[in-house]
């Protein structure tokens, strides 16, 4: 009987994984800086991925790691020295102009970004689930657990949406440092706009299946589907 109840348990516990592997998108498609390097690195068992200037990271189910050589130096010394036996990253996102938002598995999280959004980050007692860093050196965007946003700077068609909508449901937003922006809620719908017509026709066979999206520089992208 234990070891049917070990198996069932077992079981649960796969088809878990099995679903949020699902949901964070087990593929990817992109337009990358080091593109063979991605190809390498990524797999369904990356829980966090994220581009920003030239440069890519990954963070593992395992609490691993890897990142290509452009990431923000502060986040590099911070990782590169990082024991592992320390609580191990499990959200990242990059920017341009080096700024960074990592979060550890203990719920402490480090970032470099603009004065206004490290004071929304210091003051609010809501767990961050993503972060964003658009355009200029004060644009930013962070979605909390709770479905509700904080943002400043962000393009005009991303504030009007978000404005018209006026939901405390969002899932993430990402944005660009060329009026690229991508969101989605929890219903499952995403929206998307900044982004060059070719970029555009490249994920449209998957239009429909896209969880997660970031922006590095010159039209770079890459996407999250399944």
């Amino acid at each position: 009987e234990a070891e049917a109840e070990r198996k069932k348990r077992k079981k649960r516990k796969e088809e878990k994984l099995k679903l949020e592997r699902f949901e964070r998108g087990n593929k990817i498609d992109f337009l990358l800086y080091d593109s063979d390097f991605v190809s390498e690195q990524f797999d369904k068992d990356v829980v966090s991925m994220s581009c920003g200037g030239e440069a890519t990271i990954f963070l593992y189910e395992s609490g691993a790691w890897a990142f290509s050589s452009e990431i923000p130096k502060l986040l590099h010394n911070k990782l590169n020295g990082r024991q592992r036996t320390l609580p191990s990253p499990v959200y990242v996102s990059i920017g341009s102009q080096d700024r960074y938002y990592i979060q550890f598995k203990d719920g402490q999280s480090e970032w470099v970004g603009c004065n206004d959004m490290g004071k929304e980050l210091k003051e609010t007692k809501d767990r961050v689930k993503t972060v964003a860093f658009g355009e200029d050196w004060d644009s930013f965007c962070v979605v909390y657990t709770s479905g509700a946003c904080v943002y400043k700077n962000v393009p005009h068609d991303l504030d009007k949406l978000l404005r018209q909508r006026d939901k405390a449901d969002l899932t993430c937003v990402s944005l660009g440092p060329d009026g690229e922006y991508f969101v989605s809620a929890q219903n499952g719908k995403a929206w998307w706009g900044g982004m060059n017509a070719e970029n555009i026709a490249q994920m449209k066979p998957y239009k429909d299946r896209i969880v997660f999206m970031d922006f590095g520089d010159n039209d770079s992208f890459f996407v999250r589907y399944s």
